[in-house]
């Protein structure tokens, strides 16, 4: 789920009340030379642990250090989304030898918070609710939070996740118990009768292995059960109306992004099988996803963003609520709204982005350190999405894309939000206006 953030709507507000401050700089000081780490020393992380950090850096005693790793590192340690600023410098230690001093501010960690939203990037269907969030549980950035939600699709969840089973931060938990009512999507399953409501329960856990910084593998289980009221077939596969089924995946995610709710380098690499159901079963199928992201920064001032991917279904019937769609997650711009359904789905993107202003930081001196500085970014995108969905025993064919292309302004807010507003056409140049939360990829 995407949420505003509360202080995302305060900085309109509370603008004139906030003292610029200085944009964050890299000492530069040697840094292309031949010089390299003497020591890390951490200021700020009066909560988190310090491997907490240090596992984002490539920058460790001994290596050289160049202007490339040095925003790298700082990139990354931010996208733990612990703080509200990180800053590097470098000071001289002795000839050839420096330290490098890790300054961060940390966020606030545990608190109520309110939930807002909207689901599947519809501002028709709007959701609130309220949480309870420990985004650094025990200092480790293990993530503790319950949920309940109402509005469009009510939910309730339990979640807890560990990314230092060892403190070398070899080893991933992530365990879930949620509950969704959720709306028919499909359209097929409608069948022009009344729209009707699923209603889905689910335990999991999974264990991940992190290679290193950019590799992780990862194996789930789980269980599942989708209850349908108000049976007709096609709507499950069960003629009771109620699907049971276990849920087994394993992945693999390559991932050299610099910063993740915005990113301006690098690369992401996933790919999942997923197996639901079990063979005999109602519900037997497996499902292959692919995607690949790369960011390509140039002239300074450039970033040219691609995406590829698709994800394709094989064995037994897909269930109405397993099937694809462009139109809800995914969309193509200029067809923003319109919902197209499949059991496969393919999809390219492409973005260009120039940075009309880099991202700043802003104290706002009346709130606690933890809330007090605002990051604050404008972005201008020009943007082209095709894609597709189809049915087994279907083509594959390419005069059935969909196709859209506009530009669009971003605006990079505190706590790693993003806010898109953007003007896409399609294929016979009807327009459209979007405003949309999050990355588009």
């Amino acid at each position: 789920m995407k949420f505003i953030a509360l202080n995302s709507i305060l900085f309109c507000c509370c603008f004139s009340y906030i003292r610029s401050q200085e944009s964050l700089r890299i000492s530069s000081t040697g840094t292309d030379s031949v010089i390299v780490v003497d020591r890390v020393i951490l200021i700020g992380n009066s909560h988190t642990k310090d491997f907490v950090i240090t596992r984002e850096m490539t920058l460790r005693p001994g290596t050289p250090i160049t202007t490339e790793l040095l925003q790298y590192d700082q990139d990354r340690i931010y996208s733990l989304r612990l703080f509200n600023q990180v800053q590097l410098r470098v000071i001289p230690s002795s000839p050839g030898m420096a330290d490098l001093i890790v300054e961060v501010n940390e966020r606030w960690y545990v608190f109520p918070f309110p939930i807002f939203g909207i689901r599947d990037r519809d501002w028709a269907k709007i959701y609130y609710g309220v949480g309870l969030l420990h985004s650094n549980f025990r200092g480790r950035n293990e993530k503790l939070y319950t949920t309940v939600v109402f509005g469009y699709d009510p939910s309730f969840g339990l979640a807890y996740r560990n990314p230092f089973l060892s403190e070398e931060g070899m080893y991933i938990l992530d365990s879930r118990l949620t509950y969704n009512k959720v709306r028919n999507k499909s359209i097929q399953a409608q069948a022009g009768l009344e729209n009707f409501d699923e209603r889905h329960f689910s335990i999991s856990l999974s264990i991940g292995r992190r290679f290193s910084i950019e590799h992780t593998v990862w194996l789930s289980a789980g269980y599942e059960i989708v209850d349908i009221s108000d049976y007709v077939p096609v709507r499950t596969l069960s003629p009771t109306g109620k699907d049971i089924f276990p849920v087994l995946g394993i992945g693999y995610t390559y991932d050299s992004r610099d910063l993740l709710d915005y990113p301006g380098a690098g690369t992401l690499v996933q790919g999942s099988i997923t197996k639901v159901g079990m063979p005999n079963n109602d519900v037997d199928l497996v499902r292959y996803g692919i995607d690949l992201r790369r960011y390509t920064p140039f002239l300074g001032t450039f970033v040219l963003a691609n995406r590829i991917f698709t994800n394709v279904v094989a064995g037994g019937k897909t269930p109405s609520y397993n099937r694809t769609y462009f139109g809800y997650g995914e969309r193509i711009r200029g067809h923003f709204k319109e919902v197209v359904e499949g059991e496969n789905i393919f999809g390219v993107s492409s973005e260009l982005h120039y940075i009309l202003l880099s991202p700043i930081y802003f104290n706002v001196n009346f709130l606690p350190s933890e809330f007090g500085v605002w990051k604050f970014g404008i972005i201008a995108a020009a943007f082209g999405d095709a894609g597709t969905v189809w049915f087994r025993g279907m083509p594959f064919a390419l005069n059935a894309f969909l196709r859209g292309y506009g530009v669009g302004i971003h605006f990079l807010l505190p706590y790693s939000a993003v806010l898109r507003t953007e003007y896409g056409w399609n294929e016979v140049r009807r327009g459209e206006f979007i405003v949309d939360i999050g990355t588009a990829f």
